[in-house]
């Protein structure tokens, strides 16, 4: 048989088709790497023709000429200050103390000006370009210390849910959120704005309380309600002692501790309320050394022991039984009771000699009499044992009528007028000098405002209830028992009163250096008054003075401690009204 041959050459046409295409895909290829590597070159020398930055047109120009521009053209806007405000409150500062700079080189470079192998960049910086933020940094540190006085004056502290009772019945006070100023978020929005806009809206996150309200009503429920449900039976050995809800209500508080409301019973408040039955039951308190003095010089009162319950047992038994509703029954051991300050410890304060003492005199006019002798023995008797601080006002309390005060002279507003207490800065300044040459620590005093000559220059001391006190601490290793008296005058006569401060001395003597005055100052013209309340004064000078006070230890001097102080000046006063009255007794 023969053999048939095809027509078509050998190879076929299909496979010369195919070498054409491919050739046509190579050289788009090539033509695409030519251009592209055109690109790539062209991409990055200059920055897309529609390109801004913070407003600023740097389209078509090289890196360096758009950083050249842009900092030419955002110099005034990148130093105007800034106005942050945040609730009704606000500060300006300059973008330097908010630690705000524009990083230009950067900026040019987020924008696209710089080489990239990314075709989208390549062909964005070739065709497009539009508006970009400039690039911003911010130094933490300055800008919190810029807008330290906004976050103080914006800042409200939250409000802890609050749990108490009130007349016996458990009262809940709801909590509240804070607000403090929020630095990262006020940074941020400091970066976006800066250079768009000097008002700048500072931002503000809600502080929460550490106690919610419903925490505090869980406490009630769970707590104080059953506390007060009912009275609680204590066994004390073969005798019983009830403790009433009320006495329990009394004693009992609520803390804020760990994020919760923690409850605390008062041992000294429940033991004092229970103290009349636990004496009908026969028990007995102990009770504490004291001192007192005799022939001038001071003596222990013996501490004595007791036999009876423990005001912390008492405690521990209440509450471990006041959340029970049922069974509110529990046992209390009885025992010896010690004195928490016995004898031995007040002979071993070293109580034994006079290490400061001062007497000052005074007219004896019926308010002084009362008020300084008043004081005297208010002050007499006294104790401060090591590391304890002395409070004039705590030792006073209060100067009102009913409890025994009289009104009198006081400076008020530059003017001496009449006030409840009047006369008692007599006694401060006394007690001040004796713990001044005691050498005891002055923690703070405040001189009269005017010079009163039977006072020692610059060493003296007044004293207000709400306003001033005179403090000292006991700095010393020994007990500081103070011995204050007057001469007891009759009114019209001269007063004196005396403080002694009775201790073992740590120097060999203190004194005070002469003291030294300067700026002296003379006080306006008299003021002439029509008016229908007025109390007419002299005139005063007012001067600096300066004095030291010395310490002495083996007839060296070891220490010296400055002391300053400048008196007003005080302006006469004239009555002209002939039917004025003088200024009014406050009571």
């Amino acid at each position: 048989m023969a053999e048939t041959k095809s027509a078509r050459p050998e190879g076929g046409g299909r496979p010369r088709r195919g070498l054409i295409l491919g050739g046509v895909a190579a050289g788009v290829v090539v033509l695409a790497g030519v251009a592209y590597g055109v690109g790539y070159a062209l991409s990055g020398n200059t920055l897309a023709p529609k390109t801004t930055i913070a407003g600023v047109d740097v389209g078509g120009l090289a890196p360096a000429e758009a950083e050249a521009k842009l900092t030419a053209e955002l110099a005034q806007r990148s130093s105007d200050p800034i106005t942050l405000t945040a609730a009704d409150q606000s500060t300006t500062r300059t973008p330097q103390e908010l630690g705000l700079a524009v990083d230009y080189a950067a900026s040019v470079r987020a924008a696209g000006g710089g080489k990239s192998f990314d075709p989208r960049v390549i062909w964005e910086n070739l065709t497009g370009g539009g508006e970009q933020s400039a690039v911003v940094g911010v130094d933490r540190a300055a800008a919190e210390s810029a807008l330290g006085d906004l976050s103080s004056a914006t800042h409200v502290d939250p409000a802890n849910a609050e749990l108490a009772i009130v007349e016996g019945t458990p009262t809940v006070t709801d909590a509240s959120a804070g607000r403090a100023l929020d630095l990262d978020a006020t940074i941020v929005t400091l970066q976006r704005d800066y250079l768009i806009s000097t008002q700048v809206e500072a931002a503000l996150r809600a502080v929460d309380p550490d106690v919610s309200t419903q925490e505090a009503n869980d406490a009630r429920t769970q707590v104080a309600d059953p506390a007060l449900s009912g009275p609680i039976t204590l066994s004390l050995g073969d005798k019983t002692l009830e403790v009433s809800a009320q006495t329990i209500g009394s004693a009992l508080t609520f803390e804020a501790a760990d994020g919760a409301l923690v409850p605390r019973l008062n041992s000294a408040t429940l033991l004092q309320a229970s103290e009349a039955r636990l004496t009908e039951l026969g028990m007995t308190e102990p009770k504490d050394a004291s001192f007192t003095f005799t022939d001038g010089r001071p003596t222990v009162v013996p501490s004595t022991d007791g036999n009876g319950v423990s005001a912390d047992s008492l405690a521990t038994a209440v509450s471990a039984t006041m959340t029970k509703t049922a069974d509110r029954v529990a046992s209390v051991e009885t025992g010896p009771l010690q004195a928490s300050f016995t004898t031995q410890d007040a002979e071993k304060l070293g109580i034994k000699e006079v290490t400061g003492e001062f007497t000052t005199s005074f007219p004896a006019t019926a308010y002084r009499v009362n008020n300084i002798g008043k004081s005297a023995g208010l002050v007499n008797g006294v104790l401060v044992k090591p590391g304890e601080t002395f409070s004039m006002n705590k030792v006073l309390g209060p100067r009102t009528l009913a409890l025994g005060w009289m009104a009198g002279g006081a400076i008020d507003g530059g003017k001496v007028v009449e006030r409840m207490g009047g006369g008692i800065s007599q006694t401060t300044t006394t007690t001040f000098n004796a713990i001044f040459f005691a050498g005891l620590e002055d923690v703070y005093h405040k001189p009269h405002s005017l010079y009163f000559s039977r006072y020692p220059m610059g060493r003296e001391a007044t004293l207000d209830y709400v306003s001033v006190d005179m403090k000292f601490k006991n700095n010393s290793q020994y007990g500081v028992l103070l011995q204050a008296y007057t001469n007891n005058p009759k009114v019209g006569g001269q007063g004196t009163v005396t403080v002694k401060v009775w201790s073992t001395k740590a120097y060999d003597e203190v004194k005070a250096s002469d003291p030294v005055q300067s700026e002296f100052r003379s006080p306006g013209a008299a003021i002439q008054s029509d008016a229908a309340v007025c109390s007419p004064q002299s005139s005063m000078q007012g001067f600096r003075v300066d004095y030291n006070r010395l310490f002495y230890q083996g007839g060296q001097l070891v220490k010296t401690e400055p002391f300053t102080w400048t008196y007003n000046t005080l302006q006469a006063v004239t009555c002209t009204n002939p039917a004025a009255r003088a200024d009014r007794i406050e009571r």
